[in-house]
């Protein structure tokens, strides 16, 4: 089969696709590209509470206490303490109600936020403490600004619901990886043409200067495109993706309910290990790794939970045995090494945070904004190539550069 031949197929599923799908491929990577920045305009727009107050941390429990105190009737079920992780952060303390008296919810891969996207456990509240004078700094409940939740659920789903919504987004995804390869194979120069491939040339106009300028952008933002676009469908459809990737092979079976932890035996009459003691014995556990959260969780069941640093700005988890202050389990699917740790590279490719850093967080950003500037260069050129009755199978390298009088 002839080059031109798998080119011209190409070019009709590129222009045919971006057409058909511009619209919905234009919400999902601009609320994507919002959503890069969401913790800080967030913050922007309605700044947490600030510690004031040099000298060291106070113990975990009594953090804890003096938000029970401040939150009263509503200081109840699951405790989370979330340490500060800078000197100005206060230290956030969550109580959340148990299941019997709140939809289900599970936190989020970071161990410490509620997923994106998702309201707030109903009676759920997060108290602000600093943490070095235990004074309390004020209260809110859970989760993300409205505005930036529903731009969570419009990226996620369309918010058309997870059933439906997620797996489109989906195969939205699949569309731009679709997009991307044929969008390099129509890019491709022809020999002697190199030096004009990545740039718009200043003689390019009309029909010519659209397709150049279409062009450029995809092979100057091609890698992080391709990336974006792969991490988000990885996130959606996980084991489908981890049975590519790993040949066939396909994730460990959990030994218990990520949303719960690992179960313990309840000892009768025996006092129960605090939040510090759980924080030494993850620190011991994974030496090195900076505390993110310590879970004190409802029932007496259940393993205290702490959520560590890990790879890629990743959360592992450190489940503590309340009664004996034994390690039960350590879940840390980004230092597993192979199909684990690169499934666990997707979320902070995909968002960019973590700690992949500000350039690329910034990459990710234009990566979102490109998809309108294609769908509205695409879309003129079909619009010129009607208007001009070019058969849309003539590539634009083939027209005249100056649009006709």
């Amino acid at each position: 089969m002839k080059f031109a031949t798998v080119r011209s197929a190409m070019f009709q599923i590129h222009m045919w696709v971006g057409l058909i799908l511009g619209v919905l491929l234009v919400i999902v990577s601009l609320s994507g590209s919002i959503l890069v920045y969401d913790d800080k305009l967030a913050e922007m727009f309605n700044p947490a509470p600030k510690a004031t107050t040099a000298g060291q941390r106070l113990p975990l429990t009594f953090i804890a206490d003096q938000a029970r105190e401040a939150a009263g009737e509503a200081a109840n079920g699951q405790v989370q303490i979330v340490l500060p992780q800078s000197r100005l952060e206060a230290a956030i303390v969550r109580f959340t109600p148990p299941p019997r008296e709140r939809g289900e919810m599970r936190m989020g891969s970071d161990g410490v936020n509620p997923p994106p996207g998702r309201p707030a456990a109903a009676g759920a509240i997060q108290v602000y403490v600093d943490p070095a004078s235990g004074q309390v700094l004020g209260t809110r409940r859970p989760g993300l600004p409205p505005t930036f939740a529903f731009l969570h659920q419009l990226h996620g789903s369309l918010a058309l619901g997870r059933d439906f919504g997620r797996p489109l987004v989906g195969w939205l995804g699949v569309a731009m990886l679709a997009l991307g390869l044929s969008g390099l194979i129509l890019w491709w120069p022809k020999r002697g043409q190199w030096k004009y491939a990545f740039k718009v040339r200043q003689t390019a106009t009309g029909l010519r200067f659209h397709r150049e300028l279409h062009a450029v952008t995809g092979i100057w933002i091609f890698i992080v495109f391709m990336a974006v676009s792969f991490s988000g469908v990885a996130i959606t459809f996980p084991q489908t993706v981890r049975g590519i990737v790993s040949l066939g092979g396909s994730a460990p079976r959990p030994a218990f309910n990520l949303r719960e932890g690992p179960a313990v035996e309840p000892v009768e009459n025996a006092k129960q290990l605090g939040a510090d003691h759980a924080f030494l014995i993850a620190q011991k556990a994974m030496p090195g790794a900076a505390v993110r959260s310590v879970t004190v969780p409802p029932r007496p069941n259940q393993a205290i939970s702490v959520a560590m640093a890990s790879r890629f700005g990743t959360t592992a988890t450190v489940y503590v045995n309340p009664y004996t202050g034994a390690v039960i389990a350590t879940r840390d699917p980004a230092n597993n090494g192979g199909t684990d740790s690169f499934m666990a590279l997707q979320r902070p490719m995909h968002d960019g945070q973590g700690n992949m850093g500000a350039i690329w967080e910034f990459l990710v950003f234009l990566s979102g904004l490109v998809p309108l500037l294609f769908v509205i260069t695409g879309t003129i050129m079909w619009l010129k190539k009607r208007k001009r009755h070019i058969p849309m199978s003539t590539m634009t390298d083939d027209v005249a550069e100056e649009e006709p009088a």
